[in-house]
């Protein structure tokens, strides 16, 4: 679960990142950002994509985020349109 929140702190903006940029590494704590993603729900569906849906705590804009089980996050955060790439590193 916990790359599941990494995704969503870059997804809503929390966890500082530069667009168009070709690979960034991001070091990620939950204790971070502990109650800033707030409660969503998440489901696999057929094909090991994970979905995320919920409201961004900030903002109050709702959310809903695709994982693929190859690392490829795609979805909204309220108008905003969101897409890149996550992997865990050791």
């Amino acid at each position: 679960m916990m790359i599941m929140n990494a995704v969503l702190a870059v997804a809503l903006g929390l966890v500082p990142g530069q667009p168009g940029q070709n690979a960034q590494t991001i070091h990620y704590r939950d204790s971070d950002y502990a109650g800033l993603i707030g409660s969503y729900r998440h489901n696999v569906g057929k094909g090991g994509t994970t979905h995320l849906r919920g409201y961004d705590r900030l903002t109050g804009k709702p959310f809903e985020i695709a994982v693929t089980s190859t690392g490829q996050v795609e979805g909204t955060v309220g108008d905003t349109y969101v897409t890149f790439t996550v992997r865990e590193v050791a």
